[in-house]
Formats: structure tokens, sequence, C-alpha cells
């Protein structure tokens, strides 16, 4: 899908998921050089920016969660900023764009907005609504985190817990890496924009590197978070695990000498039942030895449990 917007003296042409031939369209169009080409073929694994061809090019990656997977796929965006006019194209549909497009088609001022004209503030606005998106993200993820916190401290922990805790400490991995590659693109951004002598366009891109480091800030912390709350269970199964044990030897306990007493009496049953009267006394006797056994180890172990 590709659409064009015009923006007082530039053109914004945005296109989504494009294929080769489209690609090539463009570059014929606009004479791009063969490396960007093929950046905008191949997807980029980390973000880069090339500001000494006769075309700007970016490559950003950002993030796309799918809900249904829980799980997180690269949305490169490619940017080209010419003299007057700025490409942009996304690898996955991508409704923050769709949805900036039509906030700027429909408020476009030309008299308010003519110091705006500039394919770089543009290019702001677009980074922009992607890092407020991706604060979004992670405040979803914080709650689905105080979620977790609360089946773990309501003993209503289950196997899920540990999947939905990896899935977390994955996802956050993966978008750590992805924005901590745009550190430095975001430095040599921000140096290529000064060099245009646009104090006001430093000013917004200034802004996206705050943003940013504040993006990183809450990933670590999330991930912090994670790795207690994955402590926190790993404790809580153990203590059921050692409770279980603790009603094993309880058991074991009782159990045990009403066991070896047994054995004894087996052994010497021929001699109990030699004579007439001898099994009238040892039978009586042997049972009561075995109920006073474990009448004593029941009072015993109960009195343990409850000190506990």
């Amino acid at each position: 899908m590709q659409q064009s917007l015009q923006i007082g003296k530039t053109q914004w042409i945005y296109v989504q998921e494009p294929n080769k031939e489209v690609i090539n369209q463009l570059a014929q169009e606009y004479g791009f050089h063969e490396v960007i080409v093929d950046d905008l073929i191949e997807i980029n694994a980390q973000s880069k920016i090339d500001s000494n061809s006769k075309h700007f090019f970016l490559a950003l990656t950002f993030t796309k969660y799918l809900e249904n997977e829980q799980r997180y796929l690269f949305n490169e965006l490619d940017v080209i900023i010419g003299d007057n006019y700025i490409i942009t194209t996304n690898s996955l549909e991508s409704t923050t764009i769709n949805n900036l497009f039509e906030a700027m088609k429909n408020q476009w001022d030309l008299k308010e907005w003519s110091e705006k004209e500039s394919p770089y503030y543009i290019l702001y606005r677009i980074i922009d609504e992607y890092y407020d998106k991706t604060m979004k993200s992670l405040a979803l993820s914080s709650k689905k985190l105080l979620d977790i916190q609360e089946n773990i401290a309501s003993k209503k922990a289950e196997n899920e817990v540990v999947q939905d805790l990896m899935n977390e400490d994955l996802n956050k991995i993966f978008v750590k890496h992805n924005f901590l590659s745009q550190e430095d693109v975001m430095d040599d951004l921000i140096e290529h924009v000064d060099d245009l002598h646009a104090k006001q366009l430093n000013v917004y891109f200034n802004s996206l590197k705050v943003k940013l480091a504040r993006i990183i800030s809450t990933i670590n912390a999330l991930t912090e978070k994670n790795e207690s709350l994955m402590s926190a269970y790993n404790t809580f199964i153990g203590i059921k695990s050692n409770n279980s044990v603790s009603r094993l030897t309880f058991v074991n306990a009782i159990f045990m000498p009403l066991t070896l007493i047994a054995g004894i009496g087996w052994m010497s049953e021929r001699s109990m039942m030699t004579g007439s009267e001898n099994w009238r006394i040892a039978y009586p006797l042997f049972l009561l030895l075995c109920a006073g056994l474990w009448f004593i180890t029941f009072l015993i172990f109960r009195k343990l449990v409850m000190k506990k």
C-alpha cells in the first residue's frame, strides 16, 4: 500500500509492506544509491544511519506485539529524505503510521505550520509516535507483572506463571536490544540535524533522545522486576515442596515404629501361638504397644508442627 501527502513544500510518501518491485520503482524515480536499495529490500537486524550519500537514509528497528502469540516481531522503519520529500517504508503493517498519516492529513494548516514543513520534522513526528506507542506497550507489560505478583502473593501460582514469566523475560530482552541499537543512531541523527543549522528541529530530536533513555530505563526496571518475581516464585515452590516433605516425614514417623513392631510380632508369631494361653496375653499387649507408640509419636510431631 502506497500513500502520498503534501505538507507545505514537502511530500510525504508512505509505503507499507513494500515488495521488491515497488522499491525498484522508487529507486528509479528518485535515484537511490544501490546500497540504499539493498537496505530497503533486506531486513536490518539493527538500526543504522547514512548521511554521507546524496540521500539521507535511516533504518530504525521497532517492535510489533502479537497479542495472541504473546511475542514481539521486528517492524523496521526505513526513511529516505531528499530535498523536498520524505519516503518512509514499513516491513509490517503499522497502525501507528496510519493514524499519524490521517491526523496530519486532517490537521495540517499551512499558515500555522509553515515553519514545520521540513521532512525532518515529519521524521520527528513519526519516531515520537513510535516511542509513545512503546511506552504504552511497556505500561501494559508492567500491569501484567503486577497480576503475576498478586497471584504469587495469594498463593494461586500455577505452572502457567513460569511460562508467563519466561515470555515476559524473553520479550524484554528482545525489546531492550532493539532500542539499545538506536542510542548511537540517535546521537548521529542529532548531529546531522545540527549540521543543517536547524535549531528548532534540534530541540525536537533532543526530546526524542530523552524518551529513548526513558524507554531503556523502563525496560531495565521491568527486567529486574521480572527476575525478582521469578525468584519469589521459586521460593514459593520451595516452601510448598518443604511442606510436602514435612507431611511425608510426619506420616513415615508414625508408621515406621508400627512397621517395626509388626515385623517383630510376625517373627514371634510361632511362639505366640504355642500354647493355649500365650496368644491371649501376647496379642492384646502387642496391640496396646502399637497404639501407645502411635499416640506418643503423634503428640511429639503435632507439637513440633504447632511450633512452626
